[in-house]
C-alpha cells in the first residue's frame, strides 16, 4: 500500500468522512470556494464555520489540498497526492463513477 492508500485507510478508519468528502468533491468538481466545500461535507446543508475550518486546515497540513485567494474568496484545489487519496477512498468505498 502506497502513501495514498495509507492516508485513505487512515481517513476512513478514523471516521474522517468529511475529509474524504472534500477530497472526492474537489476531484470531481475542481477548484471550489469554502462555501461549496461546507455543503459538500454535509450533503447539501451548510456546515458551521469552525468545523469546516478544522477539516480544511487538517487537509492543508496533510498536503492534500491547497488554497489561494482570489479577491475576497479562498479557492481550494486538490493536490496530486490528494487526487490519489480521493481515488483510493472511492475504491475502498466502492463508489460508482460520477
Amino acid at each position: 500500500m502506497g502513501e495514498a492508500g495509507r492516508i485513505a485507510a487512515e481517513l476512513l478508519a478514523g471516521e474522517k468522512l468529511r475529509h474524504a468528502a472534500v477530497l472526492i468533491y474537489l476531484r470531481h468538481a475542481g477548484p471550489s470556494t469554502e462555501a461549496d466545500l461546507r455543503r459538500a461535507m454535509t450533503g447539501g446543508r451548510y456546515l458551521a464555520g469552525r468545523t469546516a475550518y478544522v477539516v480544511l486546515r487538517e487537509l492543508l497540513d496533510m498536503g492534500l489540498i491547497e488554497v489561494t485567494r482570489v479577491k475576497r474568496f479562498k479557492i481550494y484545489r486538490i493536490t496530486e497526492l490528494g487526487r490519489r487519496v480521493a481515488e483510493e477512498v472511492e475504491r475502498l468505498l466502492q463508489l460508482p463513477p460520477p
